[in-house]
């Protein structure tokens, strides 16, 4: 029973290393949007009477190059390799998470630099022999 809490604490340890390294490659593409959209906040003032910046505000529905939250509009700018405001929204709610995240895996990771611990080896425990032979019977 103990090599199965091993085999599974091994394969925790592994999904864990293996979650930072997406996160570490996701992380570098999200900072070049964030950096390049600047702050979304500055592009789109909230409604002064609710507080709203949702796609039915009339100051906030339209950019000058199409809508400010139409997802094809934002590819067709992204294409273009312009900044679009749901754009920079989105990059910086996922610059967000991808923080919420490494705090989360930084509670669980081992803290040897990210090297999980070696398995110890179960010992040999083995009530018949190795080899057993078996035999084969040809049909032609």
């Amino acid at each position: 029973m103990a090599a199965v809490r091993d085999d599974h604490e091994a394969l925790i340890s592994e999904l864990l290393l293996l979650a930072d390294a997406v996160l570490d490659r996701v992380e570098g593409t999200v900072q070049q949007f964030v950096a390049a959209t600047g702050d979304a906040s500055a592009h789109t003032a909230p409604d002064t009477a609710t507080g709203s910046t949702a796609p039915g505000d009339a100051e906030a529905a339209t950019t000058p190059n199409g809508c400010a939250w139409c997802p094809l509009c934002a590819a067709a700018a992204l294409v273009r390799g312009e900044n679009h405001e749901l754009v920079s929204r989105l990059a910086s709610k996922l610059a967000a998470l991808i923080a919420l995240l490494r705090k989360f895996l930084a509670q669980f990771l081992p803290s040897t630099g990210g090297v999980p611990p070696e398995p110890t080896p179960d010992p040999p425990t083995r009530d018949r022999p190795a080899f057993e032979p078996i035999s084969v019977n040809l049909r032609t």
